[in-house]
């Protein structure tokens, strides 16, 4: 069967059809379901593979970086409402230029072809934060990630420039949590990302150098959202986090 003709029965583009046979985007059970019975499956081989498909949505994963695991967090990132970002070290990877990621690709031991496609598909993911109705994104930035920067002044003044820009769209909100906050802050445990769905349970994203992992579990997502209610009111609002930004971008741009 074309992709085209299944995409007819089931009501999709064939371009959808193609992302899911290349497993660059993840069907739903209910679409799974649908799809199956367009190819003939039936009794307990439907029922496994719907089952299979539920359970990948859902159930608690850790996993290699790599390209499926990439396809499902960019699904996570198409369903979301809402997207809450911290990171107490870097620059969210939705906010990144395109040469600040490659460099941190590049310092992370990437060759320099993994690098320029890894930064152009970070550039490209930005694509969830614009559009007709763009998720809603907050990114919590830790104040040593726009100050130590992790490549050369003239890469950071540009990524500082971009935080500006970003932050005067009015679906986007950036947060710069203090060096000097002079307490605790759920932040300093590491980064991760909290993706709300409108229809579904939120999830959170937590990544590490080499892997990722998601969680669904009612319990431990409550956690995150209450440390993200913490961090919030522990960092500086949006008016003084931009007037922040832009004095380390100026002090940058002298030194450039």
């Amino acid at each position: 069967m074309t992709v085209v003709r299944v995409g007819e029965a089931l009501g999709f583009h064939h371009s959808t059809i193609s992302r899911w046979e290349r497993g660059e985007s993840m069907p739903d059970d209910a679409d799974t379901a649908a799809a199956l019975a367009i190819y003939g499956v039936r009794g307990v081989e439907r029922d496994r593979l719907v089952e299979l498909s539920r359970l990948n949505s859902v159930a608690d994963w850790v996993a290699p970086h790599g390209g499926a695991q990439l396809a499902a967090i960019m699904e996570y990132e198409r369903r979301a409402e809402r997207i809450t970002e911290v990171n107490p070290l870097l620059i969210p990877g939705l906010l990144q230029t395109r040469c600040y990621a490659r460099t941190a690709m590049l310092d992370g031991g990437a060759p320099p072809e993994a690098a320029d496609r890894g930064a152009e598909i970070r550039v490209g993911r930005h694509a969830v934060l614009a559009g007709r109705k763009p998720a809603y994104y907050t990114a919590i930035i830790g104040e040593h990630a726009i100050r130590h920067a992790p490549c050369d002044a003239h890469v950071m003044a540009e990524q500082l420039h971009h935080l500006l820009v970003a932050g005067a769209r009015p679906n986007i909100e950036i947060l710069i949590l203090p060096l000097d906050l002079g307490r605790f802050s759920p932040a300093l445990v590491g980064p991760f990302v909290l993706l709300e769905p409108q229809r579904e349970s939120p999830v959170v994203q937590v990544d590490s150098s080499h892997s990722v992992t998601m969680l669904t579990n009612e319990r431990t997502v409550s956690r995150y959202l209450a440390a993200v209610d913490k961090i919030r009111a522990d960092a500086l609002d949006a008016h003084s986090s931009a007037l922040r930004i832009a004095e380390i971008a100026k002090d940058l741009e002298i030194r450039v």
